[in-house]
């Protein structure tokens, strides 16, 4: 008689077994590549900008001798401006990343959150971008008097018309990444209202309620 022994099933076949199943579940079209590409860009964008507050934050006051002892007093008070927009610019990259890469069938709060702040930072750069083109306008026109900073930068420079360019081109990025967003998840179009609605609200709170609030500490010039 012939007898045959029963040998217990290998783990590490039913595992193999079981990985082709557990891979299908987790797998998920990957965004086109230009939109890849865009989410990448955009997080070069405020990373590059980051990189610039970091060394103004580590050197403290920059420009001119005279500018520079002018605010030699006031280097905790531009510290703690610049660390503050620094965390704002690693918060807008990481927010470029996970645009695409964050994938579909989540829970509906995490990609709501994700547009609202994909369109905040699309509505912040697009009135920051929007201020400083009229400023420029009504300055050359001859509209508005020239401010202080004007009067210390020189007027229309190459370097100044590369600012506005350069801020131009981080809310197109963004313009385009929070459309796209937008689209793919199918968010309710009360997210794009918050990030619209909150952007101006941030950009007061940077340039003009912040320093106001240093000021008082006697951190800032008043």
């Amino acid at each position: 008689m012939t007898m045959t022994s029963r040998q217990p099933p290998d783990r590490g076949a039913v595992a193999a077994a079981d990985r082709p199943g557990r891979a299908r579940a987790w797998r998920w079209p990957l965004p086109p590549v230009p939109v890849r590409a865009l989410g990448y860009a955009a997080a070069a964008w405020c990373l590059g900008f980051a990189g610039v507050s970091a060394w103004q934050v580590a050197t403290g006051p920059i420009g001119q001798p005279a500018a520079r002892q002018r605010y030699a007093a006031y280097a905790s008070g531009l510290a703690i401006m610049g660390v503050l927009v620094l965390v704002l610019k690693l918060a807008g990259a990481a927010v470029a990343l996970a645009a695409v890469l964050v994938r579909p069938g989540l829970p509906r709060r995490p990609p709501q959150l994700l547009g609202v702040a994909l369109w905040g930072a699309f509505g912040l750069l697009s009135l920051y971008s929007a201020g400083n083109l009229a400023i420029t306008v009504g300055t050359v026109s001859g509209l508005l008097p020239p401010s202080a900073a004007w009067t210390a930068a020189g007027g229309v420079t190459a370097r100044a018309i590369l600012y506005v360019l350069f801020f131009l081109a981080g809310s197109a990025l963004f313009g385009v990444l929070a459309v796209w967003f937008h689209r793919r998840h199918h968010l309710p179009w009360t997210s794009a209202v918050a990030g619209l609605a909150g952007a101006p609200l941030l950009l007061w709170l940077i340039l003009a309620a912040a320093p106001v609030i240093l000021g008082r500490w006697g951190l800032l010039p008043t």
